[in-house]
């Protein structure tokens, strides 16, 4: 421990005759002591000029603060790592950094989150703060904090389930288990001799079981809360929200969930195991996975409630037609900017600076998870990108390949066998003002929907962006079909 505080001290000094403010600016990462596993992966050191939080806890998609990265193999901490203008970095490189009174810290991710400086496992320094620019010479950062498991809170009214899946953990070569949240009806009488409907809730990304405790404040004082169970299934993975879609990156979600893990709640709740008795709803990419699920298991689910679905036709995969010959998701075809998501009708964060960001910080974000749902491997096991994240190319090939997971197009290919079958269970509910431009494949679906006959009910919200249309009125009133 001794050696490597002098190491960083000597590596930290300037040489004779030079200054800190001379001297190209530095992150030297060091670590209090060894890991009992040495780490492979991407070390991150990440700053903010805000007081209210930790810098780990970026990056904010809409405000993204400055973090910088670099991937390392078999680190044990013995000696420091080097992060300077040559390792990736964002919003700027390192020797762009704008001159002011930074916080930062070092982190090392952790293996089961989608978070890049959060969840159990992570590794990470103490807070510290000075004012450093492009020029300020070398910075010692030492990792010396891990964050350890926490157990779930005690929630009034939930209750936490987790299931062991074997078809998952053989898939994808690690344990792997079902994890949700489970709310009885609020005058559930486990000794009386009756079942009870599910409804399954899925909820936006990354899909995080934490968001249980929000699924009971939207839901508990609708209908539902006393005539149905009402399921939060945990959607994230380390890759991102996986959707619950069967796909090479993330193993076979919708089949173990089907399989698996609905027979197993089923046995532990007098839930009713038919189609009438399983319901689905979920927003955003949860509004995909509920869409998805109702498509694929028409003979297990008896109807969803999607809102404000991921995009559900990829001709218009947020404004972009991803089949489009030279199709670019950094440019739009007028040549202007390409928008990733707006305020009203302000664009507000670009698909470049997007895609720039999910670059430095891996694994983890919202493009790089529709990678590892829609996807083909590649030979190191890494999902081929649609995005080319320098040039915004789109990649015809990849393209391609997501056709199975294009709904509009499953809609079309499978309506003789599906039609009959989901007649009376599809709701969409969006805004036309989408905070991620997400109405237009909505719009697109509804017209196929429309021209096969289908009875589906599709709503656009005139002015609404991607959430406020689910106001508790609107809640009441899914409530209410969901219980008829």
């Amino acid at each position: 421990m001794i050696t490597r505080l002098i190491l960083l001290l000597l590596l930290s000094t300037p040489a004779s005759g030079d200054t800190p403010a001379a001297t190209p600016t530095r992150f030297l990462v060091g670590m209090n002591d060894t890991l009992a596993e040495p780490y492979t992966g991407r070390v991150y050191v990440m700053l903010t000029t805000l007081k209210r939080q930790e810098p780990r806890r970026g990056p904010d998609w809409f405000n993204p603060e400055p973090f910088f990265a670099l991937d390392v193999s078999k680190w044990n901490g013995d000696e420091p790592l080097v992060l300077d203008a040559t390792s990736l970095g964002h919003p700027w490189a390192l020797d762009a950094l704008p001159e002011a009174e930074w916080t930062m810290q070092a982190v090392l991710r952790g293996s089961d989150t989608s978070q890049i400086g959060t969840g159990p496992g992570t590794r990470y320094s103490l807070p510290t703060t000075r004012a450093i620019g492009p020029r300020s010479g070398d910075v010692a950062l030492t990792i010396d904090q891990v964050e350890r498991p926490r157990p779930l809170p005690e929630i009034d009214g939930i209750e936490w389930v987790e299931l062991e899946s074997p078809m998952l953990t053989a898939a994808l070569g690690q344990p792997t288990k079902h994890r949700a949240g489970v709310m009885p009806p609020a005058d559930f009488d486990p000794d009386a001799d009756r079942t009870w409907p599910t409804v399954y809730v899925i909820g936006g990304f990354p899909g995080t079981l934490d968001g249980a405790a929000m699924t009971k404040w939207m839901w508990g004082s609708t209908l539902i809360s006393k005539e149905c169970f009402i399921v939060h299934l945990e959607a994230e993975s380390t890759t991102g929200h996986h959707v619950f879609a069967d796909s090479p990156g993330n193993g076979p979600r919708s089949t173990a969930l089907v399989k698996e893990f609905i027979p197993h709640l089923e046995s532990e709740w007098p839930l009713r195991p038919e189609p009438s008795g399983r319901l689905l709803t979920g927003h955003s990419s949860g509004g995909w996975s509920s869409l998805w699920l109702q498509l694929n298991w028409p003979d297990v689910f008896g109807g969803t409630w999607s809102t404000a679905p991921d995009p559900v036709d990829f001709r218009d995969f947020q404004r972009i037609n991803i089949y489009a010959e030279s199709a670019n998701a950094f440019v739009e075809p007028s040549g202007d900017r390409h928008p990733v998501a707006r305020m009203g009708r302000n664009r507000y964060i670009w698909y470049d600076d997007f895609v720039g960001m999910e670059a430095v910080m891996g694994d983890g974000g919202q493009i790089r998870s529709f990678d590892w749902t829609f996807s083909p491997l590649d030979e190191h096991g890494q999902p081929m990108r649609l995005i080319d994240s320098d040039s915004g190319a789109i990649d015809p090939d990849v393209a391609a390949a997501w056709r199975p997971y294009d709904i509009n197009l499953f809609v079309q290919e499978h309506w003789p066998v599906i039609g009959p079958k989901v007649a009376g269970k599809i709701h969409i509910i969006g805004g036309s003002l989408d905070t991620f431009y997400l109405e237009g494949a909505v719009e697109l679906l509804h017209e196929t929907l429309q021209s096969l006959g289908s009875d589906a009910d599709v709503q656009i919200i005139e002015g609404a962006d991607h959430s406020n249309f689910m106001n508790n009125r609107r809640r009441k009133r899914i409530a209410q079909q969901m219980v008829e």
